[in-house]
């Protein structure tokens, strides 16, 4: 019997992290939510989630840290960033820290997102 998967959210933006949980759980997905990136590593050290989705751009730490953090203690984690800034560095800075995906906010189609999810929760 295979296991629900738990993907944590770390997203400053109450409504769009709101959304985020709202369809990831429409989709089968257990979520857990964070407020900020140190909320989001204690979670993430806490209930290790097997996908984590990260905002960048965040107060007290940001998306970049979340992710060097998370790949330090969890290599085989995948992490999915968005950004809101429309600055192409933003999202191969991103990459280069060790997510997979970089996606642009506002995430207008949440298909594009849940089939991000799915890719890099097949490719662990």
């Amino acid at each position: 019997m295979s296991r629900e998967k738990t993907v944590l959210i770390i997203e400053d933006d109450p409504l769009l992290r709101l959304t985020l949980t709202a369809y990831m759980e429409d989709s089968g997905y257990t979520v857990l939510e964070a407020a900020d990136g140190l909320e989001g590593l204690e979670i993430f050290t806490r209930e290790s989630p097997d996908i984590v989705l990260t905002d960048l751009r965040m107060p007290k730490l940001d998306g970049l840290e979340v992710i060097t953090t998370i790949k330090t203690q969890s290599p085989a984690t995948p992490v999915i960033a968005f950004t809101g800034t429309g600055d192409p560095l933003a999202a191969n800075n991103a990459l280069h820290h060790g997510a997979c995906e970089c996606l642009l906010k506002p995430i207008e189609d949440m298909s594009l997102l849940e089939a991000a999810v799915v890719k890099a929760l097949e490719q662990t």
